[in-house]
């Protein structure tokens, strides 16, 4: 699966990695509130995996493969 082995909040970090977009467009699609992302304690913001890859419009068949 295209989300396997990704937990469903996620950092910066792990954002990028699974979108293949850099962490400065990542913050600042949070920063406009295009993406939800999910403030912790302290500041640090988590980005929903699945609003993620639905904001992508990347789907996946029933076989785990990506599909547009």
């Amino acid at each position: 699966m295209l989300t396997q082995g990704y937990p469903p909040l996620l950092t910066v970090s792990q954002a990028s990695d699974l979108t293949g977009m850099s962490k400065k467009y990542l913050n600042k699609l949070r920063k406009s509130g295009t993406v939800r992302v999910y403030t912790m304690l302290g500041g640090y913001h988590r980005f929903y995996r699945d609003d993620l890859v639905e904001h992508l419009g990347l789907k996946e068949d029933n076989n785990g493969r990506r599909t547009s």
